[in-house]
């Protein structure tokens, strides 16, 4: 059996590729579509499963918080699920991108800790109104020890 969410609004960070694309796909084929990544080019494959997509760089705290009201005016209504999937490790290139704000050693943890931090704080403010709702927030197991990508690469 397959749920539907065409009344729902699910919002995806980090939905350029991966598990995240992945994701935001899957939710846009059920009904619902809203997603953002840092990553234009592999946001735009994204986008073309009618996924609405914003680039956004997460860690800038005020533009991630401010992602979420515009959703909830375009929707009339509260974010029911956020799924923070966005997360940054060395073999991402997205995150040395000029575009990031923050020198990449804190870059990791701007992406990785504070922006799950902002999108929860700017969604849960609509979930208490409304009385419901979802933070499902994704990592890897990349934290729990040094990345061999980061060495093959020579970085």
């Amino acid at each position: 059996m397959r749920h539907r969410f065409d009344d729902k609004t699910v919002v995806v960070s980090g939905a350029a590729h991966g598990f995240g694309r992945c994701i935001a796909e899957t939710f846009a084929q059920l009904g619902t579509r809203f997603g953002c990544d840092l990553c234009a080019a592999e946001l735009a494959e994204t986008a073309k499963a009618g996924v609405n997509t914003e680039v956004l760089d997460l860690t800038d705290r005020a533009a991630a918080a401010a992602w979420i009201a515009p959703i909830e005016q375009t929707t009339s209504g509260a974010v029911d699920v956020l799924d923070d999937n966005a997360g940054a490790s060395r073999s991402r290139r997205c995150i040395r991108s000029s575009k990031c704000r923050t020198p990449i050693g804190t870059g990791f943890f701007a992406v990785n800790i504070v922006a799950a931090f902002a999108l929860s704080r700017a969604t849960a403010a609509g979930m208490k109104r409304a009385g419901s709702g979802r933070i499902v927030n994704i990592g890897s197991g990349v934290g729990l020890g040094p990345s061999l990508t980061g060495i093959r690469a020579g970085r």
